[in-house]
């Protein structure tokens, strides 16, 4: 009897650990953008518009995760800084994000998941459709300038 339960005692973390982990407590991830969005972009004409000429002196936008030269897992993480020229603030107020080619504003969504700073934006969890998605990220400086950037994101399965 005594062997019985010393193999019990043995196994039992070996088979926790072999269990799937439940959605409980997997990381929930809330949707950037929606599955009715995203039809409707793909639904659009994708027409390559002519890249704007940048402003002098407008704020730069630094794109630190996701690492866009690979292939991005849900659920992660976009965390973006801004730099503004010299003798200039950056405004966040004016953020701004967009998705696609129809240019559907996701500011507010984005917004209510993520931590600000003066100089950053950082929202944690995103999840994305699976397939390949621009979103335009802009900004604004205490000068009028305003900052923009395309971010071109191919989600894996």
């Amino acid at each position: 009897m005594l062997m019985h339960w010393m193999r019990a005692i043995i196994m039992l973390p070996l088979a926790l650990a072999l269990q799937p982990i439940s959605r409980a407590h997997a990381v929930e991830g809330w949707d950037l953008i929606t599955p009715e969005e995203e039809a409707r972009d793909n639904a659009a004409p994708h027409v390559s518009q002519p890249i704007p000429r940048a402003v002098p002196h407008s704020p730069v936008i630094d794109l630190r995760q996701p690492n866009l030269s690979r292939p991005i897992y849900n659920p992660t993480t976009i965390y973006v800084q801004f730099r503004a020229a010299h003798g200039a603030t950056i405004v966040m107020s004016t953020f701004r994000a967009t998705y696609g080619w129809l240019g559907i504003d996701i500011t507010a969504r984005l917004l209510e998941h993520a931590t600000k700073t003066a100089n950053s934006l950082s929202a944690q969890n995103v999840d994305l459709p699976v397939g390949d998605h621009k979103i335009t990220v802009s900004i604004a400086d205490n000068h009028g300038r305003t900052g923009s950037r395309v971010l071109r994101m191919s989600v894996a399965q």
